[in-house]
């Protein structure tokens, strides 16, 4: 009986490590890298509903490009957009400066 209580307390005073099942990381530097991952994944899918033309199947560095793409163009619309009403003398316009 001394032996079996000797072999209990070793196996009390071992730390046991677990071992995770498959895709189930226990490590908190593995749960931090897929909830990170996670994130990024939730910000591309409404990146992909934000801007047109992006296909389910294109990959994280061309829809960036895309991104940028359809800023750039929303930019110079936005600037052309903003130059043709300064430049506008229709009545309304007159009517406000009164």
């Amino acid at each position: 009986m001394v032996s079996v209580d000797k072999y209990m307390q070793l196996q009390d005073s071992v730390p046991c490590r677990i071992r995770a099942k498959r895709g189930c990381a226990t490590h908190p530097r593995s749960i931090a890298e897929r909830v990170r991952r996670t994130k990024i994944s939730e910000r591309m899918r409404k990146l992909q509903e934000l801007v047109p033309n992006m296909d389910k199947q294109t990959n994280t560095a061309d829809m960036l490009d895309l991104a940028v793409d359809y800023i750039k163009d929303l930019q110079r619309q936005y600037k052309i957009l903003n130059e043709n009403r300064a430049n506008c003398k229709c009545m309304n316009k007159e009517k406000n400066l009164i």
